[in-house]
C-alpha cells in the first residue's frame, strides 16, 4: 500500500477544502441565469460525482483497480504539491475572472459578458484545466490506478460538459466566440 507523507496528505486535503469552499461561496455571487441546457446532464454529472466520492473509500475499490502504480516518496509528494497548488491557482484566478458569469450548467446569465481575459486569454476552459491538474497532482500523489481512472472519467466529462458549453456560447456570441475559439486553445495553452 502507498504510504503518502503527512505534509503531502495535510496539503492535498487543504488544497480540496480551498478548492470547495471557495467554489461554494464564489457560486453565491454569481447572475441568475436566464437559460439552462439539460438539467438531466447536470444532475448525472453530480450524481457521478457523489459516487465518486462514495467509491473511494478503500474497503469499497477493489484490488485490482487499486493497484499500486508507483510509491509515494517525499519528492513525488513534493511534485504532487506543486501540481495540486498550479491547479488550484488556475481554478482561483479563472473564476474570479469569471464573476457573475460563471454558470454551473451550460447556459447564460443576464447580461452575460464573453470573458476573454486573464487566463481565458490562453484557454477557452482554465477551470476545466485547473480542476483536472489538481485531480492530477492528487493522482501523482496516491499512485493508483484509481487515480488515473478517475483523470480519465473527468477528463471525458469535462470535454463534454465543454462542447455544450461552447454550443451556447456560439448561439449566444456567434462569430465573435467562433474568432475567439480559432485563436484559443480548449485546455492547454498552445497545445490542446
Amino acid at each position: 500500500m502507498t504510504v503518502l507523507t503527512k505534509p503531502t496528505n495535510l496539503f492535498l486535503a487543504l488544497a480540496w477544502t480551498a478548492y470547495l469552499l471557495f467554489w461554494v461561496i464564489s457560486a453565491a455571487r454569481s447572475k441568475r441565469t436566464e437559460r439552462v441546457r439539460n438539467w438531466a446532464l447536470t444532475f448525472l454529472m453530480v450524481a457521478a460525482v457523489v459516487t465518486l466520492f462514495l467509491l473511494l473509500r478503500p474497503e469499497m475499490i477493489p484490488d485490482g483497480i487499486n493497484s499500486v502504480l508507483w510509491r509515494s516518496t517525499l519528492p513525488v509528494g513534493i511534485c504532487a504539491d506543486v501540481v495540486v497548488l498550479i491547479g488550484l491557482l488556475v481554478l482561483i484566478w479563472a473564476r474570479r475572472t469569471l464573476g457573475a458569469n460563471w454558470s454551473a450548467n451550460a447556459g447564460f446569465a443576464r447580461d452575460h459578458e464573453l470573458v476573454k481575459g486573464g487566463p481565458y486569454e490562453y484557454v477557452r476552459h482554465p477551470i476545466y484545466s485547473g480542476f483536472l491538474t489538481m485531480i492530477l497532482g492528487t493522482t501523482i500523489a496516491y499512485g493508483h490506478l484509481i487515480g488515473t481512472i478517475i483523470l480519465a472519467v473527468c477528463t471525458v466529462g469535462l470535454y463534454l460538459k465543454a462542447l455544450r458549453e461552447e454550443a451556447v456560447l456560439t448561439e449566444k456570441f456567434s462569430d465573435v466566440y467562433l474568432k475567439y475559439k480559432a485563436r484559443t486553445k480548449a485546455l492547454i495553452p498552445f497545445l490542446l
